[in-house]
């Protein structure tokens, strides 16, 4: 009796160690993960304090529109998209408070902006590309530094692929949620709810609905950056884009943007040097070197 009791106790405390090693190796917050990826779409996990992202798997889409959708522009000409590698992305755009705690600035105000509204949990806005890339690149450094990222991940703005992706959320609708624009005022900040009715600054992100992984506000509020330089739509496997351009790509609605303008697959441009517009910001992404 006494050798099956001991060696029971044994391969409990064994399994015991190698559970509790496991979580420590997994465990991102130690910056030494090898799980450092979600489980399944829509995972979310605080990777930042006070940050939370969302996960966006692998897989192969369809990006842009088709000929027949109402409100098409002609820069949407469908292609097909694979993303090798998954990659996690902020539940909402970048807030006034963490722009803030990292940049110590506050570029959404600026003399003769009275209606501009302040607050941590406000969208920041009034963003260049330029200083956005910056603030990805300070956020990098900070967070390997703590120890709470690899160094074979890095903060940065999403593609455009990666963005239509995560803002699809595996729909292929004129919106995340269906094709009838009347129930965007559920999902979104545009201009029937905000600039019309004179509430004309970003408002604080999360309050409206979520898409079927949980990204908030991808629909509107404010216009948001990604990595790429502007071009026609490339497909294949992990689009970036053109290597120079002088233009950059922006996503998504804003404050006073149409319903058609806040489609999954509408697309704009601006130069990357652009400071006052009160209706561009941009979301995190966490992805692979």
């Amino acid at each position: 009796m006494l050798r099956p009791l001991l060696f029971a106790v044994a391969f409990t405390l064994f399994g015991t160690c190698w559970s509790f090693g496991q979580d420590v190796k997994n465990d991102p917050q130690q910056g030494k993960s090898v799980r450092f990826e979600g489980k399944e779409a829509g995972d979310r996990r605080e990777l930042v304090p006070g940050i939370f992202f969302r996960w966006c798997p692998a897989g192969t889409f369809t990006m842009g529109s088709p000929q027949t959708e109402p409100g098409r522009s002609d820069n949407e000409d469908q292609v097909s998209v694979t993303l090798t590698k998954g990659y996690w992305l902020g539940e909402t755009e970048v807030t006034q408070g963490q722009w803030q705690k990292s940049m110590g600035t506050t570029p959404w105000s600026w003399k003769g902006r009275e209606n501009e509204r302040a607050g941590d949990n406000y969208a920041a806005s009034n963003i260049s590309h330029d200083v956005a890339v910056k603030f990805c690149t300070k956020l990098t450094n900070e967070e390997r530094t703590s120890g709470r990222l690899t160094q074979s991940w890095k903060y940065s703005m999403p593609t455009e692929a990666q963005w239509e992706y995560a803002c699809r959320a595996g729909t292929t609708t004129r919106f995340s949620f269906g094709d009838d624009e009347t129930y965007l005022n559920e999902y979104e900040w545009f201009t029937k709810n905000a600039w019309d009715i004179g509430d004309t600054f970003a408002h604080e992100v999360g309050l409206k609905k979520p898409n079927p992984w949980g990204f908030r506000d991808m629909h509107g509020n404010v216009r948001e950056w990604c990595a790429d330089w502007y071009d026609d739509l490339q497909g294949g496997q992990d689009p970036e884009g053109p290597s120079t351009g002088s233009d950059r790509v922006n996503r998504g609605g804003g404050l006073h943007s149409d319903a058609c303008d806040c489609r999954s697959a509408r697309r704009r441009l601006n130069s990357s040097d652009l400071v006052y517009s009160l209706n561009l910001g941009f979301r995190l992404a966490v992805v692979q070197e």
